[in-house]
């Protein structure tokens, strides 16, 4: 960690690394830390879905925040979309944009997604509605790994430190002391781009941590997805790589009160639904990789993106509700903009 910097970034997922491209693209000395290795959280666990809004259909986001809200947080992660992807551009980052699928579990989210369609034509969004799945053509998907790596490795040399578990914060009228395990910074100011461990250093950000599980079967020859799809209002996704493999997701809802905290190791009854998902889906091909990861989730469902009430120059960027990849790298630039 260095003994002093102008801003201290902590975190090394999507939204670090976003904070990073924003900060040096302004001229700010900056330096980000973290605490194992670059998208080592969440950011490098999850399934690689590039989509426009929130995980429920338009039609509830409109009746959560009404519908003028509901249309600048549409336009906000397709805003994302678009200048992630370029600051990215020529990157092996596994971009493809051929749209996304919400297919309907049942009568009630068959209606939603045909209200959704209907308001998002409305608002000026493209979505066709088949009777089965609600089809956003704009969403697209990536590799987020690499797309954090191809974001961290703009940095100036020296400027990303892993390997660095800070432990606590100490926020003053000029500056942030910042202590680590051996170290200490003093920072102008700091940006927590901590997600779901937020509340691990500051036990007052209402952020909660909430476990997802994944599995990955080896390469298929048939085409077995043909989008990236969400299902039952958002808990359960899938899509199927270039190169064969087919990755599967969540189910959380099967065990809503269990996959809560910390703990990033996969369960049985989980990855049971997901080996069936894939029976289902017809993938001859074996199970390769199983893994967890944990997001963060605020009550607003949407990100905490500004200052920490009571601790100045302290500045919070995280809680993203499943969909940092959706939200992050425009969050970061609003955030680095208002400092």
């Amino acid at each position: 960690m260095p003994d002093h910097t102008d801003v201290l970034v902590i975190g090394g997922g999507i939204t670090g690394v976003s904070l990073m491209h924003h900060l040096h693209a302004r001229g700010n000395q900056a330096v980000l830390v973290e605490r194992a290795h670059i998208a080592a959280g969440a950011t490098g666990r999850n399934a690689g879905f590039l989509l426009a809004g929130v995980a429920d259909s338009y039609a509830d986001a409109v009746l959560t925040h009404g519908r003028s809200r509901a249309h600048e947080i549409w336009q906000k992660t397709l805003d994302n979309h678009d200048l992630m992807i370029e600051a990215v551009a020529g990157q092996p980052v596994g971009y493809r944009r051929l749209g996304s699928a919400t297919l309907a579990s049942g009568e009630k989210e068959a209606a939603l997604l045909e209200e959704s369609a209907q308001l998002l034509r409305e608002d000026g969004f493209e979505a066709t509605w088949d009777g089965r799945r609600l089809v956003n053509p704009r969403d697209g998907e990536v590799d987020p790994a690499a797309v954090v790596g191809a974001l961290a490795r703009q940095a100036p040399p020296g400027a990303i430190r892993e390997g660095v578990n800070v432990t606590a914060l100490e926020a003053g009228s000029s500056e942030v002391s910042v202590r680590s395990d051996g170290a200490e910074c003093s920072a102008g100011c700091v940006i927590l781009a901590t997600n779901a461990y937020t509340p691990l250093l500051l036990s007052q950000v209402a952020i909660q941590p909430r476990r997802a599980q994944m599995l990955a079967s080896g390469p298929d020859a048939a085409r077995l997805s043909d989008l990236p799809t969400y299902s039952h209002f958002g808990y359960r996704y899938w899509r199927q790589l270039t190169s064969g493999e087919v990755l599967v997701g969540g189910w959380r809802d099967t065990a809503y009160e269990v996959e809560v905290g910390y703990d990033e190791r996969p369960t049985a009854g989980i990855q049971a639904h997901l080996d069936e998902q894939l029976k289902r889906m017809g993938t001859e091909a074996d199970v390769t990789h199983r893994w967890a990861g944990t997001m963060g989730f605020t009550e607003s469902g949407l990100p905490l993106v500004g200052p920490l009430d009571g601790m100045p120059n302290v500045y919070i960027c995280a809680g993203f509700n499943g969909h940092g990849m959706g939200f992050a790298f425009i969050s970061a630039r609003q955030l680095v903009d208002s400092i």
